[in-house]
């Protein structure tokens, strides 16, 4: 027989990745982190939990690297100037930028 706590604290953390339930998945960190005592009998609920604990490690990595493409897309927007266009052709191109010294006309 499985550990019901530990099923619980997989299917828990596995709908709060889902649901970018931040509040919810620091909660269940003071569970994940205390191991629960696991008395698994039989190799099928063993397996299960491992599927389990693997289907939430794969959300995990997902959500790390959508935070990840995050932080760098908001680190080139404020490195850029204010108004950035496209040509016609798809080049990127800086509206309003002036090169230093030369005076600005309105």
């Amino acid at each position: 027989m499985q550990h019901p706590d530990l099923d619980s604290v997989l299917d828990q953390t596995y709908r709060a990745l889902l649901s970018g339930d931040l509040r919810g998945l620091a909660r269940l960190t003071a569970e994940m982190e205390t191991p629960p005592d696991i008395r698994v009998v039989d190799h099928a609920a063993a397996e299960r939990l491992r599927r389990k604990a693997m289907r939430n490690q794969r959300l995990l990595r997902a959500a790390a690297q959508g935070l990840r493409t995050a932080r760098g897309r908001l680190a080139e927007i404020s490195a850029e100037p204010a108004l950035t266009t496209y040509d016609a052709k798809g080049q990127k191109a800086s509206v309003g930028q002036v090169a230093p010294g030369q005076p600005r006309r309105f």
